[in-house]
């Protein structure tokens, strides 16, 4: 049967199986707009608890109907425990599959290991990478498919540890995990070497923050841009919004640069970004605030081959 409600899951395999799939159909109202509050979407979505080495951990997991998904997004939320903060990554529910991306959002808090407030990083990164092991095993039976990470806040650190630790070897995982892109809202930068981890990303980057953010100030985005950029391989694109407090949800609903890049993030990230290197990438843009930062003009200089490759892209705040 056809669900009444186009995020009801349904049991995909039969009875027997534990294993589900998200049913789609196009909603009357259209599209979702970014931070139009998904709440009520990624809540119809039923809760499914996947076993990790630190315990059980409770995830959603949503795939593009009919189709083989083309990568896997892992959302990691932020500290607080309200269902708005732990589903904040749901406004991007709709984009991600529309572009044929499988997308689990683990519930950290609901194990005492990955809290935020009692758990460690490393039970974290155990944790997160069991979580993307099972998520990749129901879409492709194995580690194919690449990952890209998302991290908001008290996320956003533990995202740049799960890709460095990734990036450096540091998995347990039969064949390795490996990321293909990273995604940083706001991110905090409290962790233990972080200079070394973030030198270890060799993947390409996006990070967003509100010139209003009260949580974590603006001011603190400028030195892990510096250490982003400083980095031996691997693209940063930053883009500085002036609204939208420490909500990813609220920044891109106020910003279509931000809301454009966050949706096509996949395309970006495997596609043009992909093999660039910092040596590669034009001048740094002028700074702006309105997610289409200006580029720096030199008639007497050509434009570098990455502009061709990145057509059809918005590649501001590229750095």
């Amino acid at each position: 049967r056809v669900p009444p409600h186009p995020w009801e899951p349904a049991r995909a395999l039969g009875w027997r199986s534990r294993r589900y799939r998200v049913i789609w159909r196009p909603r009357a109202r259209g599209p979702m707009v970014a931070g139009e509050a998904p709440p009520s979407a990624i809540r119809s979505i039923e809760s499914q608890w996947v076993e990790t080495p630190v315990g059980n951990v409770e995830v959603r997991f949503a795939v593009p109907a009919g189709q083989r998904p083309v990568a896997l997004a892992l959302m990691i939320h932020g500290m607080s425990p309200t269902p708005e903060i732990i589903w904040e990554w749901g406004f991007l529910i709709d984009p991600l599959r529309e572009r044929k991306l499988a997308i689990v959002y683990p519930n950290l808090h609901s194990c005492d290991s990955t809290s935020p407030k009692l758990g460690s990083a490393e039970a974290v990164f155990r944790a997160l990478e069991a979580i993307v092991a099972w998520a990749l095993g129901q879409v492709d039976g194995g580690t194919s498919v690449p990952i890209l990470v998302y991290g908001k806040s008290w996320g956003g650190a533990r995202a740049i540890q799960f890709c460095s630790g990734l990036a450096s070897g540091g998995g347990e995982t039969p064949g390795g995990l490996h990321a293909a892109g990273l995604v940083l809202a706001c991110p905090s930068t409290r962790m233990e070497d972080r200079e070394a981890r973030i030198a270890a990303l060799s993947v390409p980057t996006l990070l967003a923050w509100a010139r209003d953010d009260t949580v974590l100030p603006f001011e603190q985005a400028e030195p892990l841009h510096a250490e982003l950029r400083a980095r031996a391989a691997g693209a940063t694109i930053f883009v500085p919004v002036e609204a939208g407090g420490h909500r990813i949800d609220q920044m891109a609903a106020g910003n279509e640069g931000l809301a454009s890049k966050l949706q096509l993030w996949s395309d970006l990230a495997l596609g043009p970004l992909a093999n660039l290197r910092p040596s590669a990438l034009p001048p740094p843009p002028l700074a702006s605030s309105d997610g289409h930062s200006k580029v720096h003009a030199d008639a007497d200089t050509e434009p570098p081959p990455t502009a061709t490759r990145a057509a059809g892209f918005d590649l501001s705040g590229m750095m």
